[in-house]
């Protein structure tokens, strides 16, 4: 064998390595910008859209007590089941994060304690207010509710 056929052969074996390098990269970036480009479709087809909230209750007048906080949320990002938990007596300010899946209620009811006045917020990743609202009267519960997007990833404005 001549040093020009091994040469050769080289040659060809590192043009062939070099495609199938190319080959490879080029479906790895496929890949993710599919992936990118599907996201939300993804969620949607495992179950797992949901979001972070934070629940918010204060006192506007009277007491800095609520005779009762009710609040819903989702168990986890996989149960489609809501959960509403009560609590009794409850200092104020109170808050709590919670996890509420996509097109599902989301809801906090504070009643203050005596003729008090109470406040409430839902924030979003605990920053934007998606809802807020406060007692439409004395000793009146105060009630924020919103229906999560039901889009992952995107909420409207």
């Amino acid at each position: 064998m001549t040093s020009q056929n091994r040469s050769s052969r080289s040659s060809r074996g590192t043009v062939l390595l070099i495609a199938l390098g190319f080959l490879v990269a080029a479906l790895m970036v496929g890949g993710v910008l599919w992936a990118r480009s599907h996201l939300t479709w993804i969620k949607e087809q495992r179950g797992g859209g949901a979001w972070s909230l934070t629940y918010e209750a204060r006192s506007v007048r009277g007491e800095d007590r609520a005779t009762a906080v009710r609040y819903r949320h989702s168990p986890g990002q996989y149960e489609t089941k809501e959960r509403d938990e009560r609590l009794g007596s409850t200092t104020l300010p109170w808050s709590t994060e919670v996890v509420v899946n996509t097109g599902a209620e989301a809801r906090v009811e504070v009643t203050p304690a005596g003729r008090g006045i109470a406040s409430c917020r839902i924030l979003l990743d605990g920053v934007r207010v998606v809802a807020q609202g406060a007692s439409p009267g004395p000793g009146k519960p105060a009630v924020c509710d919103v229906i999560t997007s039901s889009t992952p990833e995107k909420w409207p404005r």
